[in-house]
C-alpha cells in the first residue's frame, strides 16, 4: 500500500463518519407546531432527504415531553398530525396485522372494488388497541384522543407488511396519511 493511500485512509474514514453522523442528526425526531398553535406536526427527521422511522417508544417519550413543556396559555389542542404510517413502522405493522386478523378479511378484500378497500380499511384505522397505543404519552394530560383521521390508505401484500413474513399475498392497508384529533380532557 502506497504512503498516500494510507495517508487519505484517515480522511476517507473521517468524511463516511461525518456523512453517517449527519445522516443520524437527520433522523431526530421533532414536533412542529403549526402557527395556530391548536395543530401540530410529528416530523420524523429534519429535512426531506432522509428515509427515517419512528420506534413507539420514540413517539412515546417525544409526545410526553412535548406536551409537558407545552404553556399552559398555549391555543387548545385539536390535532397532530403524524405523517405517514411506514414513517412510524409499528403503526404500519398493527394496521397490516389488525386487517389479517379482521374475520373474512381475504375474502372481502379479494372481491373489493377500488373504493371497496378504502370502506374495508375504515375500521381498521378506528382499532380501539391502535387508538389506546396513540393515546397512551396523552394519559395524565389536560388532552385527550377522540380520534385518527386518516386519508390516502395504501394497501400492500400481508407478506410484506404484517408481521407474520408467511402472511400470504392478501392485500392489506399499510400506509395512509394519519393525524390524531384532540381535544381538553374533561
Amino acid at each position: 500500500m502506497s504512503s498516500a493511500r494510507r495517508c487519505a485512509s484517515p480522511w476517507v474514514a473521517l468524511a463516511l463518519l461525518t456523512g453517517s453522523l449527519a445522516a443520524v442528526a437527520a433522523c431526530a425526531p421533532f414536533i412542529e407546531v403549526q402557527r395556530s398553535g391548536g395543530s401540530a406536526t410529528l416530523r420524523p427527521h429534519a429535512t426531506d432527504f432522509e428515509a427515517c422511522a419512528v420506534d413507539e417508544a420514540t413517539y412515546r417519550r417525544l409526545v410526553a415531553q412535548w406536551l409537558a413543556e407545552r404553556p399552559g396559555s398555549a391555543a387548545a389542542l385539536v390535532s397532530l398530525s403524524l405523517g405517514r404510517a411506514v414513517n412510524l413502522p409499528w403503526i404500519s405493522r398493527h394496521i397490516a396485522d389488525a386487517a389479517l386478523l379482521s374475520p373474512g378479511w381475504a375474502e372481502r378484500m379479494a372481491r373489493a372494488t377500488v373504493a371497496g378497500r378504502h370502506e374495508l380499511a375504515e375500521p381498521i384505522f378506528r382499532d380501539p388497541l391502535l387508538l389506546a397505543r396513540l393515546a397512551a404519552p396523552f394519559e395524565g394530560t389536560p388532552w385527550r384522543v377522540l380520534g385518527l383521521g386518516y386519508e390516502k390508505p395504501l394497501f400492500g401484500r400481508a407478506d410484506a407488511h404484517a408481521t407474520h413474513a408467511g402472511a400470504g399475498a392478501v392485500l392489506v392497508p399499510f400506509d395512509a396519511q394519519l393525524w390524531l384529533r384532540l381535544a381538553p380532557r374533561d
